[in-house]
């Protein structure tokens, strides 16, 4: 599926059948992207409490690369750095919004390579932020006011 089928295939999908299709592992690894990671967090975020919320997030993407052979795939900090800039979005947006107008307002979320704002290369590749949590050592993550996440 390319950026431009946003009217068909996983972007289509309910957020119900989206997320039982991620936590169920039936969903298409090739169809996994940046923006389903990202859809998956703010789900996760808008329905439980955010420490719940990243716990969930995590445990279901080292499922999900484990059920697709892709193990080393998974990266802790860059999972929690994501929810965390989710969560940061989310303070900021109203309630009852759909995942396309959540997104359209927070653009910069679709940036893949935001990370590179607020780590540096070195730290990112570490073992250490690969399995654990780290903080960013090129500048702090915005202030998440309600949302005390990951």
């Amino acid at each position: 599926m390319t950026e431009a089928d946003s009217g068909s295939g996983v972007r289509a999908w309910s957020d119900e059948d989206f997320l039982r299709a991620f936590e169920d592992l039936s969903f298409p690894a090739e169809e996994f992207h940046h923006r389903e990671h990202l859809r998956v967090a703010w789900l996760y975020l808008a329905s439980s409490d955010a420490t719940r919320a990243a716990e969930r997030m995590t445990t279901g993407i080292r499922r999900f690369a484990n059920h697709h052979g892709a193990t080393q795939k998974y990266h802790h900090t860059l999972t929690l750095f994501w929810m965390r800039l989710v969560g940061a979005a989310l303070v900021e947006t109203p309630e009852h919004r759909a995942f396309q107008e959540f997104l359209a307002a927070h653009a910069e979320l679709g940036d893949k390579d935001l990370p590179a704002k607020y780590y540096s290369r070195d730290l990112l590749e570490s073992p250490a932020a690969r399995e654990g949590w780290v903080e960013p050592d090129l500048q702090p993550l915005p202030s998440l006011r309600v949302y005390r996440c990951c």
